[in-house]
This record gives structure tokens, C-alpha cells and sequence, in this order.
């Protein structure tokens, strides 16, 4: 396996902005990157669950992949949607929206159908990994390295969102409106 292209694109497809980036900065923004911890961890375990389930199961689906992508795909584009307009159009400012703060549940579904989250994995399984290695350590290796790194940039995504959360509270309408462009673009991407 080319080590350079693997970290290359666990690194960039972390990193670029995604549901679960938006949403952990929209809930740094809000809260504060401790209070928005339970939101933030639930997408954390969701991550890592969706990793170590593709370890176990992508060389079985692999077939079947075809079958349930469509199903998958509708499912993240609506639920993306959903989210956008929940960002967009929420009522007050940052600070009366504590009691809507978002529940370890709410991230950890979230993340199990995030089709972004989903692919990468599938991509570093059967790209990257079993077409070089068979072993449950080296698969374990390098699925462990993509979940460290991929919460890495979720992580800071959500610090960024709350350092700068003084600067989104003075221009919160238009950060709001960016983040659902941004969750809507996100959906559309699914299809393309």
C-alpha cells in the first residue's frame, strides 16, 4: 500500500467540510466546545462505530453495496436537508438556544447514516487496506489510524467553532445561512 496516498486521503477527506464538521462547529459555536461535548461525543463513537463495522463487514457487503447505496443516499440527503433547515431558520440567538442542545443520541445517529462518513470508510477499506492486507492487526492498524485522524479534524472543527464563537454570535444570521448552504450543498453532493 502507497502509505502517502492512504494518509493523504484520510487527512483531506477528514478535514474538508462534511456533515459532522458543521454540525461540531455549529455546536462549538453555539455552546462552547465543553458544553457541546455530548452532541460532539455521540458523533465520535458514531464515527469509530462505523469504522470498526466496516472493518468487519465490507469484504461480505462488498457485493451488496449497490443494493442499499440508493437507500443510504435518500436517507443522508434528507436527514442533511432536515438539518439545514433546522440551522437556518432557528429562532433567537445563541444563547436561548441552550435548552436545544444536542443530545450524544442525536450525534450518534447522526453519524451512522452521515453517507459521507460512511463512503470514507468503504473507500479506505477496499481501496486502501484489504486489497494489501488480510490480517486482523494490520486491519485493525490502519482502521484505528483513519478513526484517530478523522476525529482529530472533527475535534477541531469543533474548537474552531467555539474560539470563534463571539465572532459567529456578531454575524449569526449570515453564519447560519452559510451553514445550511453548506448542509444543502453537502446533500446534493451525495448524488453527484
Amino acid at each position: 500500500m502507497n502509505i502517502a496516498a492512504f494518509l493523504s486521503y484520510v487527512i483531506i477527506t477528514s478535514v474538508t467540510p462534511g456533515p459532522s464538521n458543521i454540525l461540531m462547529m455549529n455546536e462549538g459555536r453555539k455552546f462552547g466546545f465543553i458544553k457541546s461535548w455530548k452532541f460532539n461525543s455521540g458523533i465520535l463513537a458514531g464515527f469509530a462505530l462505523l469504522g470498526l463495522l466496516s472493518g468487519v463487514f465490507t469484504t461480505s457487503l462488498y457485493d451488496s453495496i449497490p443494493l442499499v447505496e440508493p437507500y443510504f443516499k435518500a436517507a443522508g440527503a434528507a436527514y442533511l436537508l432536515y438539518l439545514a433547515w433546522r440551522v437556518g431558520f432557528r429562532k433567537g440567538s445563541g444563547e436561548d438556544s441552550s435548552i436545544e442542545r444536542s443530545s450524544f443520541l442525536s450525534g450518534f445517529i447522526f453519524q451512522l447514516i452521515n453517507i459521507k462518513s460512511i463512503l470514507f470508510f468503504l473507500t479506505v477499506m477496499s481501496i486502501f487496506v484489504l486489497p494489501y492486507y488480510s490480517s486482523y492487526e494490520a486491519i485493525g492498524f490502519y482502521l484505528s489510524l483513519s478513526i484517530l485522524l478523522g476525529w482529530t479534524a472533527l475535534l477541531l472543527w469543533s474548537g474552531f467553532g467555539s474560539m470563534f464563537k463571539k465572532f459567529f454570535s456578531e454575524y449569526d444570521k449570515f453564519f447560519r445561512v452559510i451553514m445550511s448552504l453548506l448542509l444543502v450543498y453537502s446533500a446534493a453532493s451525495i448524488f453527484t
